[in-house]
């Protein structure tokens, strides 16, 4: 008899349940759902093989983009969290449309940007997450500051937009020099035009901004609502590492977010991996320690 995905993912879920997994799922530790994508590639298996693998491991929820819609049932039916949706907006016109991002699935809207603030936010309430990561559109070499400060403005309208649906909205402290989001001093202007608009906590990108994770914590901590579990392999190496495997702090960042009261998801990230499902297993073991320890 022929195996389908459906069936395996109920079985699966089924084998987890009677396995003593549960306790470990108590442990708001979730994944990207494209790292779901890249070890289905890598291991030559179905996205259903790899999100079971990645279940059996530990992880209990999953961020995913608006496009991909249509893998939902498959993590809903192995009992993945919801634990934040993204989208990617370019405030400025086609015209300054990120070269890299302009030819991802995951990319920015070259239609206009209020279609895909619809778009995500009849996602996010649909699916029911809670929260919506913005990721606004990153600044060209051509940008004047009108043009910055016009997507500040965006971002902080579409904050009240969100607000106004019941959604809340995060920006994630971002690799890269030409975002308005890179390192705390950029984080912390955009959040003063919004008094509703939060972080999502990216540890290793504070790392990347030459920035101490530890002390962008104490600074951003009133404002983290979802976080990103990024190491990088030194301080001269900025490769993403498993977490606990690099120069991140991961533990001593961890240890502050608990001892703030915490109590959202921690979402580990390995773009770039060549064994992804390896290092995502490691990164859960290290996460997974670190949040645990008495």
């Amino acid at each position: 008899m022929k195996t389908t995905p459906l069936f395996l993912a109920v079985f699966l879920m089924l084998l987890l349940s009677c396995t003593g997994q549960k306790k470990q799922e108590e442990t708001k530790i979730s994944v990207f759902a494209v790292h779901i994508n890249t070890i289905a590639q890598q291991e030559n298996i179905s996205f259903t093989e790899a999100a079971a693998k990645l279940r059996q491991i530990g992880y209990a929820g999953a961020d995913v983009y608006p496009y991909q819609e249509d893998i939902i049932p498959v993590l809903d039916s192995l009992g993945y969290g919801h634990s934040c949706a993204i989208v990617h907006i370019n405030y400025l016109g086609e015209e300054h449309v990120d070269s890299i991002d302009a030819t991802t699935p995951r990319g920015f809207f070259r239609a206009g940007w209020g279609d895909l603030e619809a778009v995500a936010i009849n996602f996010v309430k649909k699916h029911h997450y809670p929260h919506l990561m913005l990721v606004p559109n990153v600044l060209p070499k051509e940008a004047t500051p009108e043009d910055a400060e016009n997507v500040r403005k965006h971002v902080a309208a579409f904050a009240d937009r969100c607000v106004a649906e019941g959604i809340d909205l995060v920006v994630e402290s971002f690799d890269n020099e030409a975002s308005l989001c890179y390192g705390t001093e950029r984080l912390q202007a955009l959040l003063s035009r919004s008094k509703t608009l939060g972080v999502a906590f990216d540890i290793g990108n504070f790392t990347f901004a030459k920035e101490d994770p530890v002390e962008a914590y104490e600074t951003l901590k009133d404002r983290v609502r979802h976080v990103h579990i990024k190491d990088r392999a030194s301080l001269d190496d900025m490769t993403p590492v498993p977490a606990g495997l690099g120069c991140s702090k991961i533990q001593t960042v961890l240890q502050k977010m608990q001892d703030s009261g915490y109590d959202g998801w921690y979402t580990i990230e390995i773009f770039g991996s060549k064994q992804m499902l390896t290092e995502l297993e490691t990164a859960y073991r290290n996460t997974h320690s670190f949040l645990n320890k008495e």
